[in-house]
């Protein structure tokens, strides 16, 4: 065990489990605050700037992507999953994964480096956060006009 800085309170080296995420953002949308609380009821807090919270939900996103690779790479080995909760997905008899049924969907330009950001989401409520340069949006709203069927007819 080692002692936190500044007392004589002694904490487990082990990381505790994820309990309570937390997530409050400033009015003037510049920063967000993260709370992070334990099973003990341990929290750490931090303040992320809109470039970090983007950030840190990539490296969550491919995290779990990353898992559900993984387990569903047990699943076919006949293993079967540990936790109820997570379902592998393959979308076709190859093992390729299936795509991401996209739900809805935000972009606004960024001031900052004029990329769009936004997300995708899924009809589960799963979150992927984009940003792309100008000319690869022009260039997707393209290719979905073309293969998409017409609507309706004047």
């Amino acid at each position: 065990m080692a002692n936190q800085p500044g007392t004589d309170t002694q904490q487990p080296c082990a990381p505790g489990t994820l309990e309570k995420f937390h997530l409050g953002l400033a009015a003037d949308g510049m920063t967000c605050a993260l709370v992070f609380v334990d099973e003990y009821h341990r929290s750490i807090a931090c303040i992320a700037s809109f470039a970090d919270l983007n950030g840190f939900i990539v490296s969550l996103t491919r995290a779990a992507a990353e898992m559900a690779r993984r387990r569903a790479m047990l699943m076919q080995d006949g293993a079967s999953p540990e936790d109820d909760d997570v379902v592998a997905v393959t979308g076709s008899h190859d093992g390729r994964p299936a795509a991401f049924n996209i739900a809805s969907s935000t972009f606004r330009l960024c001031a900052d480096d004029g990329y769009i950001v936004g997300a995708l989401v899924d009809d589960g409520g799963q979150v992927v956060p984009v940003r792309m340069r100008p000319d690869v949006a022009n260039e997707m709203t393209r290719n979905m006009l073309k293969t998409a069927q017409v609507a309706s007819a004047c």
